[in-house]
């Protein structure tokens, strides 16, 4: 077993975390804050959860208010080339964007010799999640979202990491 594998993880998440945005929404993603976490539960407003297995199981969400969620969509939305008009479309983007986020991060873990294999996205939008803190530690990490070029602050992104004890 791997003393640091935690700390890899976490900083492979983050560092990979601020490389997509910026090179998939061409935003900056600063990280705010990071660490361990003792909360026994999560909700946000706009939320995807992704789990892996593997090596270490565990699952990552990926959380925004409602600020943020407001100010991400026409982004990502673009990204996507999908017309705002289109009703019913935020969530399911939004799932396939944070899928593809865990999708490039659990890749740099593959790559780096982890055997992990990802579960598909599921909705959480507006639920509250409990973390059992018995059986899985928690980190959490906390992004500044900006758009240097329009001088915007588009919001934080919240980002918890749930890992399986052995």
């Amino acid at each position: 077993m791997d003393p640091l594998l935690d700390e890899k993880i976490v900083i492979t998440l983050a560092r990979g975390f601020t490389e997509f945005v910026q090179e998939n929404l061409q935003l900056h993603a600063v990280r705010e804050a990071y660490g361990p976490s003792r909360n026994e539960g999560l909700c946000y407003e706009a939320c995807s959860g992704i789990g892996f297995g593997g090596d270490v199981q565990g699952k990552l969400y990926l959380g925004m208010d409602g600020y943020t969620k407001l100010k991400m969509l026409p982004v990502i939305f673009e990204r996507f080339g999908v017309n705002l008009s289109e009703r019913g479309m935020a969530d399911s983007v939004l799932l396939e964007f944070s899928n593809q986020i865990a999708s490039s991060i659990i890749q740099e873990l593959q790559d780096a010799g982890y055997n992990l294999t990802l579960e598909p996205p599921e909705n959480l939008n507006h639920k509250l999640v409990p973390v059992d803190l018995s059986s899985h530690r928690q980190y959490i990490l906390i992004f500044f979202l900006q758009d240097r070029r329009g001088r915007k602050y588009m919001g934080r992104w919240y980002i918890v990491l749930t890992l399986k004890k052995f």
